[in-house]
Formats: C-alpha cells, sequence, structure tokens
C-alpha cells in the first residue's frame, strides 16, 4: 500500500463519515452499501461519491475502483448530485458535509502522522 492509497482511504473514510453524520437514521454500513430500495440510504452513498471526486478531486476511475462500481453507477451519481445542488437547502447541506469530511480528513491526517 502506497502513501497515495492511504490518502485515498482517508478521503474515503472521511466522505463516508461526513455523510453519514448528516444521515443519522442511516448506519454507516447502509451508507456503504445501501440496501434495495432504500432511497435516502442510495442518495447518502452518491453524496458520498460526489464528494470524493468534486471537492477531493479523486479520478472518477480510482472511485470505481475502490468503490467496485461501474463507471456508470459513479457518473449516474455525480449527475444527481450536481443536479439537486441546484436546491438551495440541498446545496447547503451538501456543502456542511463536505466541510466536515475535509475537517475528518485532517483529523485523520494528523492520527496517522
Amino acid at each position: 500500500m502506497t502513501a497515495f492509497d492511504l490518502d485515498l482511504g482517508h478521503i474515503e473514510a472521511a466522505c463516508f463519515a461526513a455523510v453519514s453524520e448528516h444521515f443519522p437514521h442511516l448506519s454507516l454500513r447502509d451508507v456503504i452499501a445501501p440496501p434495495h430500495q432504500w432511497f435516502d440510504a442510495a442518495l447518502a452513498r452518491q453524496i458520498a461519491l460526489h464528494l470524493m471526486v468534486r471537492q477531493f478531486n479523486l479520478p472518477k476511475r480510482r472511485v470505481v475502483e475502490m468503490q467496485q462500481r461501474s463507471r456508470e453507477a459513479v457518473n449516474r451519481a455525480l449527475r444527481t448530485i450536481d443536479e439537486r445542488l441546484v436546491d438551495r437547502p440541498f446545496a447547503s447541506s451538501y456543502g456542511a458535509m463536505a466541510e466536515r469530511a475535509h475537517i475528518l480528513l485532517i483529523h485523520r491526517i494528523e492520527e496517522a502522522a
């Protein structure tokens, strides 16, 4: 495992944790692997994927590999969240999750150092 892979793991964990905090009725496991027909869990996962790509600039192909998802699933998540961001309340919540993910990442990296 390289330092880059370690950083990717920290980014992934920070994104899922930040999103999970904003969906307190869902377990972290449900956000990572949403049960079928759970719209809110699927949305939470899409937000986490969006954070990885749009906020932390991870290449989509790396997210596809890390999450073992198809390129289409990742692209669909990005499109879905991009479309939802025109709604101010959603954008505000997304911004809070993005900020929290950045804070969690800093804490994870400091702890690893």
